[in-house]
């Protein structure tokens, strides 16, 4: 009889090269987190600071301190908190140093000590719940919608009814996510629109890589994030015609046995259109979104079967636009109720007759 091997939960790189958690390991590996974060932390809204925000360890560390009813603040450590995860020793020796939390608190990623410190934590946990079996089940009983979820690097927070909502509603772009398929973000996890990404991937079965661009022909994605400097920057030099053509696509995780990536989401400006048809022509369609620290959903994101390549893109999903001022105004449960209208943001803006959202001027 043929035993189906477990789904892939997350791509984590190992040394130079990438390695697969599927969804039981996977799993294991947060409760163990989590118990350890119970260990740190008891006390309601303890906060986890991800500053080390580059690599999938950070998105495990997430997916952990949700699981410990904890609220996740990113960007650089500032107190009070319960636990942090920074880039390397000496930062982790800093970190405990200015906060008094002993240096198992602040454990550093992976890729900078061999594991050791977060090996630490994780048996912190092993132990925590061989002495409280029940500790971790009865925390994430006691969560509530209104509880902090996600802090960003601007203050702003939101619950944990918004992060739900936001997920929804990217799971709901059309075609955007696929079960077993890959996404890798190839920007830092410090916006909390990108943690909501990364979340309702992994809940609805897609592997999940926290990585560079240059991480695309390793891990064979479907979906990336990029900065459009990175993805303006993929033209191989001198390359023309059918050639020009398979590098793109080459960069892009295209493999023997798979195709480049469907779409590329580029969250921070627009690509030029010669190069965005080109990429259409190698199999990968960009995909324009821009967001605002008032939502944790991108304020508008081209989809994969509806864009326009001049549009930051239509509203996310649950949600709907107005414009006030020139200034992009988004109602819907992902965002602040920072107006009568809804969330308003610093976004200038217009929107077509068909719905997309423009920049304000040509």
């Amino acid at each position: 009889m043929h035993v189906q091997p477990p789904s892939p939960a997350l791509w984590t790189r190992s040394g130079a090269l990438w390695r697969v958690l599927d969804r039981p390991l996977f799993e294991t590996r947060v409760k163990e987190l989590a118990n350890a974060m119970l260990e740190l932390g008891r006390e309601p809204e303890s906060v986890l600071a991800l500053e080390h925000a580059t690599t999938s360890e950070a998105l495990t560390f997430a997916v952990a301190a949700l699981e410990a009813g904890m609220t996740i603040r990113l960007g650089m450590v500032q107190a009070p908190l319960a636990a942090a995860l920074v880039a390397t020793p000496i930062r982790a020796a800093a970190v405990a140093v200015e906060t008094g939390l002993d240096q198992v608190a602040v454990p550093c990623a992976a890729t900078a000590d061999g594991g050791r410190s977060l090996e630490r934590l994780a048996a912190h946990g092993v132990l925590h719940a061989a002495l409280e079996p029940a500790a971790l089940a009865e925390r994430a009983a006691a969560r509530g919608d209104v509880q902090t979820a996600i802090i960003g690097v601007d203050g702003t927070a939101f619950t944990l009814e918004q992060l739900h909502a936001a997920m929804r509603s990217l799971q709901e772009v059309a075609d955007l996510l696929r079960p077993d398929e890959p996404v890798l973000i190839a920007v830092p996890l410090d916006q909390p629109w990108l943690l909501a990404l990364a979340l309702a991937a992994l809940e609805i079965g897609a592997p999940v890589a926290i990585g560079e661009l240059g991480d695309a022909p390793m891990i064979r994605p479907g979906v990336i994030v990029a900065s459009c400097a990175d993805v303006a920057a993929l033209p191989e030099p001198g390359a023309t015609g059918p050639r020009f053509l398979a590098g793109l696509a080459r960069r892009l995780g295209r493999h023997s046995t798979a195709p480049p990536a469907r779409c590329v989401i580029v969250p921070d400006g627009f690509i030029d259109t010669e190069l965005c048809d080109q990429l259409h022509l190698s199999g990968t369609a960009v995909l324009h979104a821009i967001a605002d620290s008032h939502l944790i959903v991108p304020a508008a994101i081209n989809q994969p079967h509806r864009h326009r390549l001049d549009a930051y893109g239509l509203p996310a999903p649950g949600h709907t636009a107005t414009i006030e001022d020139e200034r992009l105004v988004v109602r819907g449960p992902a965002g602040l109720p920072t107006g009568p209208l809804g969330t308003a943001t610093s976004i200038g803006a217009r929107i077509d007759a068909d719905g997309f959202i423009l920049p304000a001027h040509d």
